[in-house]
């Protein structure tokens, strides 16, 4: 999953609040749509390499409709770094779109996970099956 980083979306926020996010129009947000509950992501950050594994909590909902799990308050209500987060929050087509996600491990974008070569796309969401980048995050997220 490809991390945005901008005026609607901040890794730290994602981080701290528990989900993961995209929008500003449907095609961004579509791909979230298919993630179900108990699927396992790596979230990607463009240019800078892997700074996250978790397991999908919630399914997709609008930004306005996702509730916080460790306080039970609505996202929007909370003091978050990406300052627009909110905007087109009435517009189902343009609004961010977030999934929960229990970070089981996850890194600063100061600290992030890559090698030359790494597998990286441009897509919201797709399938990781390059077997070294695959084997290589597996050792940096010491995963079973």
């Amino acid at each position: 999953m490809n991390v945005g980083e901008g005026p609607h979306r901040n890794w730290d926020d994602n981080r701290h609040y528990g989900y993961i996010g995209a929008g500003q129009g449907e095609k961004y947000s579509r791909p979230l749509k298919h993630l179900n509950i108990g699927d396992k992501l790596f979230a990607y950050m463009k240019g800078i390499g892997y700074v996250g594994y978790g397991e999908v909590t919630k399914e997709a909902s609008p930004i306005g409709e996702f509730i916080v799990e460790e306080d039970g308050k609505p996202l929007l209500e909370h003091s978050l770094r990406a300052q627009n987060a909110a905007e087109n929050q009435d517009s189902l087509e343009k609004c961010e779109w977030v999934v929960g996600v229990n970070w089981l491990k996850a890194f600063s974008r100061e600290e992030p996970k890559t090698f030359k070569g790494v597998f990286a796309n441009q897509n919201i969401v797709c399938k990781l099956r390059d077997t070294k980048t695959l084997e290589y995050l597996h050792g940096e997220f010491v995963l079973g």
